[in-house]
């Protein structure tokens, strides 16, 4: 057996996932020539994949024709290695709270470390968000194989759906995750994240949108938006628009939420 092959092998047996080229260099003594070659070698034949410089992670033969290992994984190990915060959110997350509507193109991840590009291994593809400060947020963990994955709170999901909007299908496909996170929102820990956040808008928009879907928890959605009215009392000083990237001229206004209706708001259910 190739020395390369056996060492993928030993790992998996020794319950190790991932290894760093420096620590196959130190194990086999070889040199950096000869373990490029063989990392290159086991590449193409899909036994491991490289979600970073020098880091490798094994892909056991039953992920082998997606060409990865899961997303919610493959973030752990990586996550882990590169010793970054993060959480995840957006689409992904939204879909552990019920919001099942429409399955996410990708695995979206929130992280406090610029990643310019999406990482793609076969059928596999993770999104990461670069957000500076990820201290004091509201997340849930889950058991994976990999350890605990960090994963935004219902409320988190919400806001993040609606800052990053362009990330989340726009208002419309949100609109619809909205009618189906209901059941799994806390106003009060929704209003103690404005708070922290010290961010108003998007609790302008999110009740504007809250009166523009129906929802099979209607008593839950009137509470929600009764609350936010509560809060936002006195502190809507300036109209905001409901989709920040276009025009804001000649639009008609919403004066309950502040809100210029730049943009119609039509739930997929």
């Amino acid at each position: 057996m190739n020395i390369f092959h056996k060492y993928v092998k030993d790992l998996r047996r020794n319950g190790k996932r991932s290894f760093t080229i420096q620590q196959l260099m130190s194990e086999l003594k070889i040199a950096h020539a000869t373990a490029l070659v063989g990392l290159h070698r086991l590449k193409q034949e899909s036994d491991i994949i490289s979600p970073a410089r020098g880091f490798y992670v094994i892909v056991p033969p039953e992920y082998q024709r997606q060409g990865s290992i899961p997303p919610e994984e493959l973030v752990l190990l990586l996550v882990e290695h590169l010793n970054q915060a993060y959480y995840v959110s957006l689409l992904s997350a939204a879909q552990y709270y019920g919001a099942t509507h429409q399955r996410p193109n990708s695995f979206q991840v929130v992280c406090n470390k610029r990643i310019q590009h999406p990482l793609k291994f076969g059928s596999i593809r993770i999104d990461v968000v670069y957000k500076q400060d990820l201290t004091s947020i509201p997340i849930n963990q889950i058991s994976t194989p990999s350890g605990y994955l960090n994963i935004a709170s219902p409320e988190l999901v919400v806001f993040d759906l609606l800052y990053y909007s362009r990330r989340s299908g726009g208002l419309n496909h949100i609109a619809t995750l909205l009618s189906e996170l209901i059941l799994s929102i806390d106003t009060v820990r929704m209003l103690d994240l404005a708070k922290r956040l010290n961010e108003k808008a998007w609790l302008q928009r999110l009740g504007y949108i809250l009166d523009h879907i129906e929802t099979e928890e209607e008593d839950k959605k009137v509470m929600i938006t009764k609350k936010l009215l509560e809060y936002l009392s006195n502190k809507m000083k300036l109209y905001v628009p409901m989709e920040p990237g276009i025009d804001r001229k000649g639009y008609p206004r919403n004066k309950k939420w502040k809100i210029i209706e730049n943009v119609k708001i039509e739930s997929d259910v």
